[in-house]
C-alpha cells in the first residue's frame, strides 16, 4: 500500500513538472517571437524609415538610423557615443533643451525646429519630437527628425520674392495712377476746346441754310461729333485697360430698351438707303445691366453695319431671351469679312491693317464692345462670311441677379 502511494504521488509530481516545463517552453517561445519582432522593428528603424530616429540615454546617442546619419552627414560609428547637443547649432542649444524638456513631461505637443551642424560645418533644418522610452532595460529618449531645409529655404526664397512682387505691384499701382492723371489730362485737353467746336457747329447747322456754306457747317459739326466720339472710345478703353472702368448695373424693360435705339438709328439708316428690320421678342423681361453701356454696344454694332452695307442692303436687329441670357443679334448683308481678319477683329488698333477697317477710325469700338460685354459676364462673337454679310452676337445673362432685384425691393 505504501509503495503504490509512493508510485502515485511520484507520477503526480512527474505530470506537474512536465506541465510547468511544457508552459516555460511556451513562455520561452512567446519571448523568442517578441525578440524576432523587436529585431525586425529594429532592422526596419535602421533601414527603410523616412524618418531620421536616434535613441539618447544620459546626453549620449546610443542608437542612430540610416535617415539620421544622412541628414548629419555622419556615419553611425562616429555619432554613438557622442554628446547629442554638440550636433546642435550653439544659438539652438538652450531652447532645443527646454523644448524636449517640456515634450518629455507632456507639456508639449507640437515638434520643434532647429539647426544642426552637419560633417561640411553647413547648418541644415530638422523638424524634432522625443518621447520617453525603455532601450536595453534603461529610460532613454527616442527622438524622430524630419529634414526640413529645403522647405525652409524654398519658404525664405517667397519671401523675398513676395516681397519684391509687393514692391513691383506697388511700383505699376504708381505708374497706373500716372496714365490715369495723364489720360484724364489728355481727355480735359481735348474736350474743352473741342466743346465748343460742337457748340458752334450745331449753331451754324442750324443758321446755314444755304449751299456751300451748309454742307460746310454740317462737315464741320460731324467731324467735330466723330473727333468726340474717337476721344471718350480711347478714354474708355484706357479705363478698361487698367482697369478702372466700372459697370453700373440697374433693372430696366429690355423691350423698350431695344426700341429705343431703333428708333433713335432709323433715320440715319433710311438716309443711307438701307433698311432696318426689327426682330425684337415682345416677351423681353426686365435684365440687370447697364443701360449706358448696354446702349454704347448695341449702337456700336449698328453703325459698324451701316458702315459696311451698301445701299440697298439690310440691317436686322434681333433681340431674344433664352436660359437666362440675353441675346442680341446685328446681321447685316454688307461685304463680310474673311476669317483671316476675324481673328483680330476685336483687338484695339487693327482698323489700320486693312482697306476695309480703315474707313472706321481706330477701331476701337469693336473691342471696347467686346471688353464692356465681358464686363457683363458675357460673350460676343462674329460670324461672317465674305460676299455674304456679317452677323455680331453677345450674350449677358439676366437671371443671375433675379435676387438682387428681391433685395433691392
Amino acid at each position: 500500500m505504501d509503495v503504490v502511494e509512493v508510485n502515485n504521488f511520484t507520477k503526480k509530481q512527474l505530470i506537474e513538472e512536465i506541465n510547468r516545463l511544457r508552459g516555460r517552453v511556451i513562455t520561452l517561445e512567446a519571448e523568442s517571437e517578441r525578440c524576432q519582432r523587436a529585431d525586425e522593428l529594429l532592422h526596419i528603424f535602421r533601414i527603410n524609415s523616412p524618418i531620421g530616429l536616434f535613441v539618447i540615454q544620459d546626453g549620449k546617442f546610443v542608437f542612430v538610423n540610416k535617415e539620421f546619419q544622412r541628414i548629419l552627414g555622419i556615419k553611425g560609428e562616429e555619432l554613438v557615443g557622442t554628446n547629442s547637443l554638440e550636433r546642435v547649432c550653439i544659438e539652438d542649444r538652450e531652447m532645443v533643451r527646454e523644448k524636449a524638456k517640456k515634450m518629455l513631461c507632456g507639456e508639449l505637443i507640437s515638434p520643434y525646429k532647429y539647426r544642426v551642424i552637419s560633417k561640411r560645418g553647413k547648418p541644415r533644418w530638422i523638424l524634432e519630437g522625443v518621447v520617453s522610452v525603455q532601450y536595453q532595460g534603461q529610460r532613454a529618449v527616442l527622438g524622430h527628425s524630419l529634414d526640413i531645409t529645403e522647405r525652409i529655404t524654398s519658404e525664405a526664397k517667397l519671401r523675398k520674392l513676395l516681397v519684391k512682387e509687393k514692391k513691383l505691384r506697388q511700383e505699376l499701382e504708381e505708374e497706373v495712377n500716372k496714365r490715369i492723371e495723364y489720360t484724364r489730362a489728355l481727355v480735359h485737353e481735348l474736350k474743352t476746346p473741342l466743346t465748343s467746336l460742337l457748340l458752334s457747329g450745331e449753331l451754324l447747322v442750324n443758321e446755314l441754310h444755304e449751299e456751300p456754306l451748309s454742307s460746310v457747317a454740317r462737315n464741320i459739326y460731324h467731324g467735330a461729333n466723330n473727333l468726340n466720339n474717337r476721344i471718350d472710345e480711347l478714354l474708355d478703353l484706357a479705363k478698361v485697360e487698367i482697369g478702372s472702368l466700372q459697370i453700373v448695373s440697374k433693372w430696366f424693360d429690355a423691350f423698350q430698351f431695344m426700341n429705343n435705339i431703333a428708333d433713335y438709328i432709323e433715320p440715319v439708316i433710311k438716309k443711307n438707303k438701307q433698311i432696318l428690320v426689327r426682330d425684337i421678342s415682345a416677351n423681353l423681361p426686365e435684365i440687370w445691366a447697364d443701360e449706358e453701356r448696354l446702349h454704347q454696344i448695341v449702337l456700336n454694332l449698328l453703325i459698324n453695319a451701316m458702315k459696311f452695307t451698301p445701299e440697298g442692303g439690310t440691317i436686322t436687329l434681333i433681340a431674344r431671351v433664352k436660359d437666362g441670357s440675353f441675346i442680341v443679334k446685328v446681321k447685316d448683308t454688307g461685304m463680310g469679312i474673311s476669317r483671316e481678319d476675324q481673328k483680330k477683329l476685336f483687338e484695339p488698333y487693327q482698323r489700320l491693317r486693312s482697306d476695309r477697317e480703315r474707313l472706321s477710325g481706330l477701331g476701337l469700338g469693336l473691342s471696347l464692345c467686346k471688353n464692356l460685354v465681358e464686363l457683363h459676364h458675357g460673350k460676343i462673337c462674329v460670324k461672317s462670311k465674305v460676299g455674304e454679310g456679317t452677323t455680331f452676337t453677345f450674350v449677358i445673362p439676366y437671371k443671375a441677379s433675379a435676387e438682387a432685384k428681391g433685395d433691392a425691393i
